[in-house]
């Protein structure tokens, strides 16, 4: 007898979220739409899909042309990050060994944004948060404005990566439906090590950033490791999922 097709191949929200390389919210947006087929199972109705449908939905523009996250009509070209011209949906890693180094590409990212209109995000733990910020308002005297008017939101990590994917999405999508055409990430990692995520898993995070929102947005990502903090195996991990980097002189992403 024929199996029915509705059990064949069925993964449940996180696996259907791994095999996309996208978020558990924009699978529920999806389904909750109509955009995407999932099955009900159980007493607590969790979703389940089907393989075929998510390579389908994959291959397919349906659901990306009509997604209120991607990029606007008129977005900016891009950025200036060390004189160079860096186009939104480029995700860069640089690299730091002092504190000085810490603020030397993140304050003029963060302070030309801010100038320029675009919604700032800046996730860092809280002593390297403070670092930065201390530094921006040396420079930028309407920092309070953007913290409290939410230009400027700062985030001090959260305990897994699947959660930081969702917490980004989220606010993505807000920004955008709010009117923000342009959107900049300056993400200083040690704050995974503060939530004690495994490298393994921060790793797992930056791939999948990388191939989902980094992609789709109107944005530019910056993610910086302090060497004193991580291994040297992981910083060369850590590059890998970057790939956009080595577009430009690497030397331009190495501080003191």
């Amino acid at each position: 007898m024929k199996k029915d097709s509705a059990n064949q191949q069925l993964l449940n929200i996180k696996q259907a979220a791994g095999l996309l390389n996208v978020s558990e919210i924009s699978l529920r947006r999806w389904t909750d739409s109509g955009r995407l087929r999932c099955y009900r199972l159980g007493g607590r109705r969790e979703r389940r899909f089907q393989r075929d449908d998510l390579l389908a939905f994959m291959e397919g523009s349906k659901g990306r042309e009509a997604d209120v996250s991607a990029a606007p009509p008129g977005a900016a070209a891009g950025v200036t990050i060390e004189g160079l011209p860096v186009a939104y949906g480029n995700h860069l890693c640089s690299l730091y060994e002092t504190d000085l180094g810490r603020i030397k590409l993140s304050v003029p990212f963060l302070v030309e944004g801010l100038r320029s209109g675009d919604r700032c995000f800046l996730i860092a733990g809280s002593q390297a948060q403070a670092h930065i910020l201390e530094h921006v308002a040396s420079v930028y005297a309407d920092l309070q404005q953007a913290l409290a008017s939410g230009r400027l939101v700062p985030c001090d990590g959260r305990s897994t990566g699947q959660e930081m994917l969702d917490f980004l999405e989220s606010r993505f999508v807000l920004a955008t439906r709010s009117g923000s055409q342009n959107l900049r990430v300056l993400g200083d990692m040690a704050w995974a090590i503060a939530f004690g995520i495994s490298m393994a898993e921060l790793m797992q995070f930056e791939m999948h950033y990388n191939h989902s929102l980094a992609r789709r947005f109107a944005v530019v990502s910056l993610c910086q490791y302090d060497t004193r903090e991580f291994a040297g195996t992981t910083i060369l991990n850590a590059l890998r999922q970057h790939e956009d980097t080595f577009k430009f002189p690497l030397n331009r992403f190495i501080g003191l």
